[in-house]
């Protein structure tokens, strides 16, 4: 039987549109959101392979490792670090992530332990990241 919109009201015609775009979702399987939570700008250079490591999702398991020894992960061994000031505490470091990209990893660890970052890329030599607390 046909009904004329008129009689379904607008609550009607919205309950057929939307269980006609359920029908379209398509889920998104992927165990990471590149964009989630971290700053556009954060760590960002014009260097495009950088900017493609960064927003690599990697598989993280650190169980109470010292802050300044997480650079040591395999996820992060290629990262070129420079402290210009070191956090005077070396506090325990824990996270288990099945998908997380490097650049959210850095981002959580500045956050959560007052760190400032800063990537500097060298033409023709090793680029690296500033990393200095912001800790008094």
């Amino acid at each position: 039987m046909i009904f004329p919109l008129s009689r379904l009201g607008v609550c009607g015609v919205l309950a057929l549109l939307s269980s006609c775009s359920l029908l379209e979702l398509k889920p998104d399987y992927k165990p990471h959101d590149k964009l989630a939570v971290v700053p556009q700008e954060f760590l960002y250079t014009g260097h495009e392979p950088f900017n493609e490591w960064l927003d690599t999702p990697v598989h993280i398991h650190l169980t109470e490792v010292p802050l300044m020894d997480v650079f040591e992960h395999p996820a992060l061994r290629a990262l070129r670090v420079e402290w210009t000031k070191r956090p005077k505490e070396n506090p325990l470091i824990t996270i288990h992530r099945v998908a997380i990209t490097r650049r959210q990893l850095l981002w959580a660890l500045g956050q959560d332990h007052q760190l400032a970052m800063i990537a500097h890329t060298v033409p023709g030599g090793q680029s690296y990241v500033e990393i200095r607390t912001r800790a008094l």
